[in-house]
């Protein structure tokens, strides 16, 4: 691993580095699409519309995990970097240990709770009863959903790519698989859903948990004290990403919200399907950045700045093509990535059309505001890491919401990303300067 974290990479090297974590983000929106595909075209477009309410729920369980398992690896690679293997393989342990207990205690609130947070989010009479059917399978199986995606960035940290990437197809086939198996043959609608999701997530959970007590893996479980600080320390270096997911969720109750105003359930249901297009193109940087992230924690640690110059040249290469590229493809693609949702004499249709058209212009931007987002937390700097995703995600998005949905109605919500990601990005310029000697890049 040592080796392979401080070679001299070409371009071309950087890229296939990466790749098996662009690839395994990608997989898992595909995935995540086809949920959402087989639910529009057998279950309609009102169980469609109830995943988007349920989905602030699903932000906060992600948002937790990413931000214990961004934050975990980018200290245990850090350590791997300084040689302190045992430090590390205790740090794996009482992130994991940990994350399971929060993840049981999660559930449990939740479904007492669940009706009441359904009606709370949004969920009209009419989406209320798919919200329950979908949404409690989703609370029930957060321990695993935490667990799962925590090992996609602990693998990684572990020098395996490969395998990281194996844990999101083996999820993905899976789900894929029982989402035809439960909801086209056994017309379970939109519990199907639910249940091959879950499903998925527990069969990768079970992968990582194999890998970590098998002879691939050079980190170990082991038993371990509580450490407060350790834990602190992976919540507050990875609390960006906490911050941009809780804040995803509110944004996106919001959205559901402004949606229902002016243009009731289809409008949901357009949204819906432009957020589903959204994460499908913007998982390209999430991969890249989650790809990245152990190379540069690793070398920080081993105070290699040769090797963080090359990685942060090479990734503002990456970025500037990825954007143009993302960008012409979401607009030239449009009615195509439109249509596999919904028929185009479908009334949702034109309005999901045109919605995505204008929300396209946010691809410009959004690659290098996650990068800069991600790249600090990797520093173990989570101050500015959540500064840059809570100004993108949240304080940016009410001041757009503030400003368009009134001059321009259903049109002015398709503009409030866009405007989000365009302001932000002038921030991540500015702290990527500011700190370009501190951190040696």
């Amino acid at each position: 691993m040592d080796y392979l974290f401080s070679k001299k990479f070409t371009f071309k090297e950087f890229l296939k580095f990466v790749a098996p974590a662009v690839i395994s983000m990608v997989f898992i929106s595909l995935y995540t699409i086809i949920d959402g595909v087989f639910v529009s075209n057998l279950a309609g477009p009102d169980a469609l519309a109830s995943i988007n309410i349920v989905l602030p729920i699903y932000n906060i369980i992600f948002g937790f995990s990413i931000m214990m398992g961004s934050g975990g690896s980018a200290i245990i690679s850090k350590m791997l970097g300084e040689k302190n293997n045992t430090g590390a393989n205790e740090a794996l342990s009482l992130i994991v240990y940990s994350g399971i207990i929060i993840g049981i205690i999660l559930a449990i609130v939740g479904m007492i709770f669940s009706t009441n947070i359904f009606k709370f989010l949004g969920a009209t009479d009419i989406l209320l009863p798919y919200c329950i059917s979908y949404g409690n399978v989703i609370i029930l199986s957060t321990p695993i959903f935490i667990v799962k995606a925590m090992f996609e960035f602990f693998v990684r940290a572990d020098g395996d790519f490969n395998f990281s990437l194996f844990l999101s197809i083996i999820g993905g086939v899976v789900n894929i698989v029982f989402d035809y198996v439960f909801i086209k043959i056994f017309n379970l609608g939109i519990l199907g859903a639910g249940l091959a999701t879950g499903l998925g997530v527990l069969v990768s959970s079970i992968y990582g948990f194999w890998y970590f007590f098998s002879p691939k893996s050079k980190l170990d479980f082991c038993i371990t004290k509580f450490d407060f600080k350790l834990l602190k320390d992976s919540m507050y270096n990875g609390s960006s990403e906490m911050v941009s997911e809780l804040s995803t969720g509110i944004t996106t109750f919001l959205f559901n919200i402004l949606a229902l105003k002016y243009a009731g359930e289809s409008g949901v249901a357009a949204l819906s399907i432009i957020l589903y297009i959204h994460f499908l193109l913007v998982s390209t940087y999430l991969g890249f950045s989650s790809g990245i992230a152990p190379l540069i924690s690793f070398n920080y640690g081993a105070k290699n700045s040769d090797k963080l110059k090359e990685t942060f040249k090479y990734s503002k290469r990456f970025i500037l093509i990825s954007s143009l590229i993302i960008f012409t493809t979401s607009l030239v693609f449009a009615p195509f990535l439109v249509n596999v949702f919904v028929s185009s004499n479908n009334n949702i249709y034109n309005l999901t059309l045109i919605g995505l058209r204008i929300f396209s212009f946010s691809f410009l931007f959004v690659g290098l505001n996650i990068f800069t987002s991600a790249f600090f937390t990797a520093f173990s700097n989570g101050k500015i890491s959540s500064i840059t995703s809570f100004s993108r995600t949240f304080v940016f998005v009410l001041l757009g919401a503030y400003i368009f949905p009134p001059l321009f109605e259903i049109n002015g919500l398709w503009l409030i990303v866009p405007f989000a990601e365009l302001v932000t990005i002038f921030l991540s310029i500015v702290f990527i300067k500011k700190y370009k000697n501190t951190y040696m890049y």
